[in-house]
C-alpha cells in the first residue's frame, strides 16, 4: 500500500514538473527556472536590474525571468519600442498581484497602477487638468519659483555652516511644488511634521520593495500575504505604511470641501476633479469619477511627484561636487544668458543647450528607477519574433538602455558632451533618443513635463546662486547608489558658497 502511495505520488510530481516546464516553453528563452521559486536562486537580490543586464548578453534584449511568476524582461531600445510604442496597446496593462498594487484603494484604482478604459479616462482627465494649470506656462513656473525662493531661505543659512546636506532643503520644494499644485498650500520650514511623516514613510515602501526576497513570492503566490511572518514582511507592514500617504491624501480631500465653491475656477487639482464629480453627478453620470477614485489618483501624483524629481536633484548635488569643472561651465552658462540676478525662466532653456545637456547626464546617470512600472500584456502577441502569451508580466529595462554602451561610450563617466554635436550647440540625436528615463508610450509619465520644469528651474536657480564644493577635510562624494525600488545617493555634505553677495 505504501508503496503505490509512492508511485502515485511520484507519478503526479513528474506529471507537475512536465506541465511546468511545457507553460516555461511558451516564453521567451531566458535561464532554466526550478518549479515553484523559479529563477530566484539565480538573481542577485541587490542590484537585481545589473543581474538582468548581464543576462541580457547571453540570452538576447528579450527573455523571461520567472520571479518565480513569467516576467519578459527588455533591454534594448529597439525592442522596447517595438513593445511600447508600435504595439502600445497591447502592452499598456498593468499586474493586479497584491504587492503591485500598495497604492491604491481599491481595484484598477488611479492612474499609475490601472488599466483599460478606466486608465485612459482618468490619465485623459489628469493631463487635461494639469495643461489647463499652466504646464509651459507662466502659471507653473510662478509656482516653482515659490518654492524654490523658501529653499533658499534654507540653503542660504546652509551656507553658514563649514559642511552641510542639501538632501532637506531639496525634497522640502519638490514637495511643496507637487503639494501646492494637488492642495494648494506650501509646507512652512518650521512646521512641516506632516511632510517629515508622509517622505518618510514612502521611502521605507520603496526601500523594501526591491529588497525583500518575501515580496517576490507574494507577488508570484497572493495567497502567502495572509500568513503570519511571511505576509506581514512581505506585505502587510508595505500596505501599512503605504495607507498612511492614502489616508493623509484623504484628509486634504475632506479638508477641500469644506471651503469649495463648486462655481468658481479651481486653483488646485484636487477643486477641479471635485467640481468634475459633481457635474458629472448632475448629470446623472455614474461613471468612475467619485473621492475614492480622487484619492488614488492624487496618491499616484504625490508619491511620482515627489520622489522621482527630489532623488535626481540630490544626485545632481553629488555629481556637481564630483565635477567642479562640469559645475564652472554650467554656471558661465547661466551667467552669460540670464546673468547673476534675474530668475530663470523656461524661456532660457532654447539658449542653453549645455545646461540641458547637463540635465540629460544627470538623468541618465541618476538611473533613478531600477525597474520601470510593471506592464502586461492584454492579447497574445510577440516581440523580436519570439511569443508572448496574453496576460504576461512585462519589464520594459529603462535602466539598461540608459546604460548602453552602444549609444553612450563610457556610460560609467559622468560626460554631459555626449549629448552635443561638436558644435556645442545641437544635440546628439542617438544619445537623445536613447534617454528614456520617463519611459515611452501609451504609459509614459503623465507628469514629465512638470519635472522637466522642475529640474531645469530649480538646478539653473541653484547654480546661479550656489557654488557647491567638497568641504575642507572632506570626502569627495560615494556615486554608487543605495539600491531600492528608487536608486538614491548615498548621504553627502558639501559646502555651500553664495556666488553673489548682495
Amino acid at each position: 500500500m505504501a508503496l503505490s502511495y509512492i508511485v502515485v505520488a511520484l507519478v503526479c510530481i513528474a506529471y507537475y514538473i512536465h506541465r511546468y516546464y511545457k507553460n516555461v516553453a511558451r516564453y521567451p528563452p531566458g535561464p532554466t527556472p526550478l518549479p515553484l521559486i523559479g529563477n530566484l536562486l539565480q538573481i542577485d537580490k541587490c542590484n537585481t536590474h545589473k543581474c538582468f543586464e548581464r543576462m541580457s548578453a547571453t540570452y538576447g534584449p528579450v527573455f523571461t525571468i520567472f520571479l518565480p511568476q513569467p516576467t519578459v524582461i527588455i533591454t534594448k531600445l529597439p525592442e522596447i519600442k517595438e513593445a511600447l510604442v508600435k504595439k502600445g496597446d497591447i502592452f499598456a496593462g498593468r499586474p493586479s498581484n497584491p504587492v503591485d498594487t500598495l497604492f491604491t484603494s481599491f481595484k484598477n484604482g488611479g492612474i499609475i497602477f490601472s488599466e483599460n478604459e478606466l486608465w485612459r479616462d482618468q490619465r485623459r482627465y489628469a493631463v487635461h487638468t494639469l495643461r489647463n494649470f499652466g504646464m509651459g506656462r507662466n502659471v507653473m513656473e510662478e509656482k516653482i519659483m515659490s518654492s524654490v525662493a523658501t529653499m533658499f531661505d534654507q540653503v542660504d543659512d546652509l551656507a553658514q555652516q563649514d559642511k552641510a546636506d542639501m538632501n532637506w532643503p531639496l525634497q522640502l520644494c519638490v514637495g511643496n511644488i507637487i503639494n501646492e499644485l494637488l492642495f494648494g498650500y506650501h509646507f512652512p520650514v518650521n512646521d512641516c511634521a506632516k511632510f517629515v511623516f508622509m517622505k518618510e514613510g514612502l521611502e521605507k515602501v520603496l526601500l523594501r520593495t526591491r529588497n525583500r526576497i518575501s515580496v517576490l513570492f507574494i507577488q508570484a503566490h497572493p495567497w502567502l500575504r495572509h500568513l503570519p511572518i511571511i505576509g506581514w514582511h512581505g506585505y502587510g507592514e508595505l500596505r501599512a505604511d503605504a495607507m498612511k500617504i492614502i489616508n493623509f491624501v484623504g484628509e486634504e480631500i475632506t479638508e477641500h470641501k469644506k471651503d469649495l465653491d463648486y462655481n468658481a475656477e479651481p486653483n488646485t487639482f484636487t477643486a477641479a476633479y471635485l467640481q468634475e464629480i459633481r457635474k458629472r453627478e448632475q448629470n446623472g453620470k455614474t461613471d468612475s469619477y467619485s473621492e475614492l477614485q480622487l484619492a488614488n489618483v492624487l496618491s499616484d501624483f504625490w508619491i511620482a511627484g515627489m520622489e522621482t524629481t527630489a532623488t535626481t536633484m540630490r544626485w545632481a548635488i553629488v555629481w556637481l561636487v564630483k565635477h567642479p569643472e562640469v559645475q564652472a561651465k554650467l554656471q558661465k552658462e547661466i551667467d552669460d544668458v540670464i546673468g547673476p540676478n534675474r530668475q530663470p525662466k523656461m524661456a532660457d532653456k532654447t539658449n542653453m543647450p549645455y545646461t540641458s545637456a547637463v540635465l540629460m547626464e544627470l538623468q541618465r546617470k541618476a538611473n533613478i528607477l531600477p525597474f520601470n512600472v510593471l506592464h502586461k500584456t492584454l492579447a497574445d502577441t510577440e516581440i523580436a519574433n519570439l511569443p508572448i502569451p496574453a496576460n504576461t508580466t512585462v519589464l520594459a529595462q529603462i535602466t539598461t538602455v540608459l546604460d548602453d554602451p552602444e549609444a553612450f561610450p563610457h556610460p560609467e563617466r559622468f560626460n554631459p558632451d555626449r549629448f552635443l554635436n561638436a558644435d556645442g550647440k545641437t544635440f546628439n540625436a542617438t544619445a537623445v533618443d536613447h534617454l528614456i528615463p520617463f519611459s515611452l508610450g501609451k504609459r509614459q509619465c503623465a507628469g514629465e513635463s512638470l519635472a522637466r520644469m522642475e529640474l531645469f528651474l530649480i538646478l539653473v536657480a541653484l547654480m546661479q546662486r550656489y557654488t557647491l564644493s567638497v568641504p575642507t577635510g572632506g570626502q569627495v562624494p560615494n556615486v554608487e547608489p543605495v539600491y531600492g525600488a528608487t536608486q538614491c545617493p548615498h548621504p553627502y555634505q558639501c559646502k555651500i558658497t553664495l556666488r553673489h553677495q548682495n
